[in-house]
């Protein structure tokens, strides 16, 4: 049952004369997965409101900027059955509007031998008859003279790897929402969402909106709208930050000659990644999940420079072309799980409502598919995609929250 308070507030604001509006469904975020949803569930012929609190394409979050990498070196099974279908979903929008999103450049994973997944992944492309190439650190110099790898590094190149235009995709989904017929209305901040009936009421800070069906996918500003609908997630948002830095030659970190780099290290879910020049004058550089956790509400998006020195001194080592000059920082929120699986799950009680958290660092790249399975579980209660992994009861969720309790 919803606290009082929130109820109160919703009856009160019916009873003031909001605007009322009645819809198929409404949407809750407008970054990369609601737009993708809103425009899955247009395409299925759904009268379908997307509500955004900030300006359509915002950077206050986790779907901005000039590229995403998209990528099947996943050692779990799931992922490269998800990408997959990703990969094909990019493809038709890409087709459907002829806008350029997204570049295939191959990619490699880099690492020493015992760096965590390294032989997972490489187990993943056997199970499933994937090309790819072992290379050792001789190979790796010879090939990508680019590189300058710790002694005992090896890699596995494999071609399906690409970079997403990340802001073109969040744009071009949501005009395609929008050519589909659904309403999207950004700076509007959603206040409160309750169930009503086999419905849903929304009140946001222009009205009170009315839908069959629910689907949040708020980024990091989940937990607090569904904590009053009684889910709690055990998330915790880190602000993450990346720099374009200056080479030396260019032409030799263009995507037909430096591939995507995920660099993999012993005993930690953390990552390097090398993005070769595109769209920017910069090579992009990041070290992942070091982040320091903030409070979703918290505006300030500053740059740590204590993490920048470490970046600079990375890349430096790692990319003999990088002169050190940094051209442009930028921060990003991660919103982590502590199995950093996502979350895609209908409310235990209120089927009607559904809601994701496809994030933990490597989500942006399987939007297409998780709109569609989102519009899927709004619409039919089910999907034909894997969604056991990331039900929100599972047990590592479940752990997480417990320790918080007592904590």
């Amino acid at each position: 049952m919803l606290p009082h308070h929130l109820r109160v507030t919703l009856s009160e604001a019916g009873a003031t004369g909001m605007a009322e509006r009645a819809v198929d469904a409404i949407v809750i975020g407008g970054g990369v997965m609601g737009c993708a949803t809103a425009w899955r569930l247009a395409m299925e012929g759904a009268r379908v409101t997307l509500l955004e609190q900030f300006p359509l394409g915002h950077g206050n979050a986790s779907s901005h900027g000039p590229s995403r990498m998209i990528r099947l070196a996943y050692a779990e099974l799931e992922y490269v059955h998800l990408g997959r279908q990703a990969w094909r979903l990019w493809d038709e929008l890409i087709a459907e509007t002829g806008i350029e999103l997204l570049r295939r450049t191959g990619g490699l994973d880099v690492g020493a031998p015992d760096a965590l997944a390294m032989d997972e992944v490489a187990l993943t492309y056997e199970t499933l008859g994937m090309p790819y190439q072992r290379l050792d650190r001789g190979e790796l110099r010879r090939l990508y003279p680019q590189l300058n790898l710790p002694e005992g590094s090896i890699g596995l190149y494999q071609e399906d790897y690409g970079i997403l235009a990340a802001s073109r995709c969040v744009t071009t989904l949501a005009s395609q929402a929008r050519s589909a017929g659904a309403d999207l209305r950004d700076n509007e901040l959603v206040t409160g969402i309750a169930p009503n009936g086999g419905g849903v009421e929304v009140l946001t800070t222009r009205g009170t909106y009315r839908a069959g069906r629910a689907i949040v996918t708020a980024g990091s500003w989940i937990a607090p709208l569904l904590a009053p609908l009684g889910i709690d997630l055990p998330l915790t948002v880190l602000q993450e930050q990346l720099a374009f830095f200056q080479v030396r030659d260019p032409e030799a970190h263009r995507p037909d000659r430096l591939p995507l780099i995920i660099h993999r290290f012993p005993g930690t879910t953390s990552l390097g990644s090398v993005f070769p020049i595109y769209d920017h004058q910069g090579i992009k550089v990041m070290l992942d999940r070091l982040g320091p956790a903030a409070d979703p509400s918290n505006p300030d998006r500053a740059i740590d420079p204590v993490l920048l020195e470490r970046l600079r001194a990375y890349a430096t080592e790692i990319l003999p072309g990088v002169t050190g000059e940094i051209l442009e920082t930028t921060s990003c929120r991660y919103t982590m799980t502590a199995d950093e699986d996502f979350i895609i799950d209908r409310h235990p009680e209120h089927g009607q409502i559904v809601f994701a958290s496809p994030c933990s660092g490597h989500g942006f790249k399987f939007a297409p598919v998780i709109g569609q399975m989102l519009a899927d579980l709004a619409l039919r209660g089910e999907t034909a995609f894997p969604t056991a992994r990331f039900r929100y009861t599972r047990p590592a969720l479940e752990a997480a929250w417990r320790r918080e309790v007592a904590a």
